[in-house]
């Protein structure tokens, strides 16, 4: 999962945001389908869709955990911070933002809004 390129909207490894690569993340890594059925896109779109797709999945965290959704600060490429989401895999962010390509980097714990942790687990596919 690392290397994809930045899409906006993009929901497979041709091209991705942040949402598809949680989205993939959550599907490929931990065998949980998750649908987003908006049309948003995180560099423009109003970030109360994400937050509220998310708490209709999760709960709210308090240390991150593999698998688990943050929600974390990036300043956007008009110069206004705005809100991504990415996901904790082996200890470490697997995220993606605008112009760049997907990327696992330490936590900044700093930069981190909300951690969410699945709630649906009944409606998730078993782990491969």
């Amino acid at each position: 999962m690392i290397g994809i390129p930045w899409l906006a909207k993009g929901r497979d490894r041709s091209g991705i945001d942040c949402v598809g690569l949680a989205l993939l993340a959550q599907r490929e890594l931990y065998g949980r389908e998750y649908s987003f059925p908006f049309d948003y896109d995180p560099e423009t779109g109003d970030e109360n869709v994400l937050l509220d797709w998310l708490e209709d999945i999760a709960d709210e965290a308090d240390a991150p955990h593999d698998g688990d959704l943050v929600v974390y600060r990036m300043p956007g490429i008009d110069g206004v911070v705005r809100h991504h989401i990415g996901t904790v895999v082996d200890e470490a962010l697997l995220h993606i933002y605008p112009g760049k390509t997907s990327r696992k980097v330490k936590f900044r714990m700093k930069r981190i809004h909300k951690i969410y942790r699945a709630r649906e687990v009944g409606a998730c596919r078993e782990p491969r």
